[in-house]
């Protein structure tokens, strides 16, 4: 094992980038394949799937443009449908070409992770974090669906990866900004949570190209900001057409667009059910005894209550309206605790969630542990790189603060963006400890 560890660490930076690109890809590909069977054989109706529907609309369609015919279909944005009928295009109608797809996007994960630590870091970390990202069965979970979790997750640390590349390690390229930028449009096209990094960007491109603010140059500033405006401009022409308004990328962002542009409000908006306290998962106080008796199972939105939440309610768990500070919280540790303790309500104080022993096992072991190791690798980060301890840091900070403030539907899966950041972060805080260690010993 030793001998072949220390073979895969002589490797070329190429080789060793094709190596974990295969294994990777091989690993999901592998998951695939088993989910496609056990769906195909349990005839499981995984693809009612949002995502996988306007991709249907799209190919039956024939136009990038889609047409939606429900409320609910504009809540999301077009790259995630767009990647789905591609596939479908391509491959036909069929769950696996789609699976093949998140696969790549999931193996592209690692093969980035491997090459920002091959940029900062030894060696041994770059393989500790590569094999960690490799086998995580978190970056696994979401391979055989056609949602947007793994593309989410990809874009972050691509992004990550070319504003160090471009800016903190001095090797810039206008062709690879220019794709940077396209990237970054595309991302928050995929979804809007991506577009509140927009004046993050824009200060920090600002920063490096004025020299620390030392000095007046500010082309790669005017750059990125018209091909920013220039390349939303489709979607918006198209979103105009159909609303008669301006809505920037879906339905999600009007509750916000409407008061920055004039708009009238409305008397509800499509997403209240899921934000609003009263909404989809409300029980009125009243009701409670009626629940925890077994005669109402279901809310007056329509939910279908959890067994494990009337056991909650009968050992004295109790529903109640998430809001301010406590709301503030409860969404950081959903999206970031190690493991969870015991079960909550979550959302707008009316949504049990409690993990299994598993699921706790695996966020343990696969994002727990490199968590915590994260804090010594980021204090050595500091003393390295001050530079790029700043852009991981703010990165997870600006991340976590749009869920805690914005976001009352958070739950562990819209931390996976940030996993990479932790893997090799966690990774580096292994290393350093070990050799500092090691040293002590001597």
């Amino acid at each position: 094992m030793t001998r072949l560890i220390n073979k895969i660490a002589g490797l070329s930076e190429k080789k060793l980038l094709v190596f974990f690109f295969l294994l990777a890809l091989t690993i999901r590909f592998g998951v695939s394949l088993y989910s496609y069977i056990d769906i195909k054989l349990n005839d499981s109706n995984l693809f009612n799937n949002l995502y996988y529907i306007i991709a249907l609309d799209i190919v039956d369609q024939g136009k990038l443009f889609y047409e939606t015919d429900h409320p609910y279909k504009d809540v999301v944005g077009p790259v995630m449908p767009w990647l789905n009928a591609l596939s479908i295009y391509i491959f036909g109608n069929n769950w696996l070409g789609i699976f093949f797809f998140t696969s790549l996007a999931s193996s592209l994960i690692v093969v980035v992770i491997v090459k920002i630590s091959l940029l900062l870091f030894d060696r041994t970390t770059t393989l500790l974090a590569g094999i960690w990202a490799g086998i995580s069965p978190l970056y696994l979970y979401y391979v055989p669906t056609p949602g947007k979790d793994i593309w989410i997750a990809f874009f972050m640390i691509y992004l990550i990866y070319m504003l160090l590349k471009l800016f903190e390690l001095q090797r810039f390229s206008y062709i690879q900004y220019l794709i940077f930028i396209l990237f970054f449009v595309v991302s928050f096209h995929l979804d809007e949570r991506y577009f509140i990094f927009t004046p993050f960007i824009f200060l920090y491109i600002l920063y490096h190209e004025t020299n620390h603010l030392k000095k007046f140059k500010i082309t790669k500033l005017l750059l990125f900001t018209g091909l920013v405006m220039l390349l939303m401009v489709p979607w918006t022409v198209r979103n105009f057409h159909k609303y008669g308004k301006i809505v920037i990328l879906t339905k999600r962002t009007e509750r916000f667009t409407d008061k920055l542009f004039g708009y009238e409000k409305k008397v509800e908006y499509f997403s209240d059910d899921f934000t609003g306290i009263k909404g989809l998962y409300y029980i009125h106080d009243y009701q409670i005894d009626s629940v925890i008796s077994g005669k109402k199972t279901i809310t007056d939105g329509g939910y279908q209550i959890p067994d494990i939440q009337i056991e909650a309610m009968r050992n004295g768990q109790l529903p109640k309206p998430l809001t301010g500070m406590d709301a503030f919280w409860s969404r950081i540790i959903t999206m970031f605790e190690p493991f969870q303790l015991k079960g909550r309500y979550e959302r707008t104080g009316y949504f049990y969630y409690k993990k299994s022993f598993r699921q706790n096992i695996a966020t343990f072991l696969f994002y727990g542990i490199l968590f915590f190791f994260s804090f010594p690798g980021f204090y050595y980060l500091y003393q390295r790189n001050k530079n790029t301890f700043f852009l991981f840091l703010s990165t997870i900070i600006i991340y976590a603060l749009i869920h805690a403030f914005t976001i009352p539907y958070t739950n562990w899966r819209y931390r996976l963006p940030l996993d990479a950041i932790f893997i090799i972060v966690g990774s580096f805080g292994v290393t350093k400890l070990l050799s500092t260690i090691k040293n002590i010993q001597k």
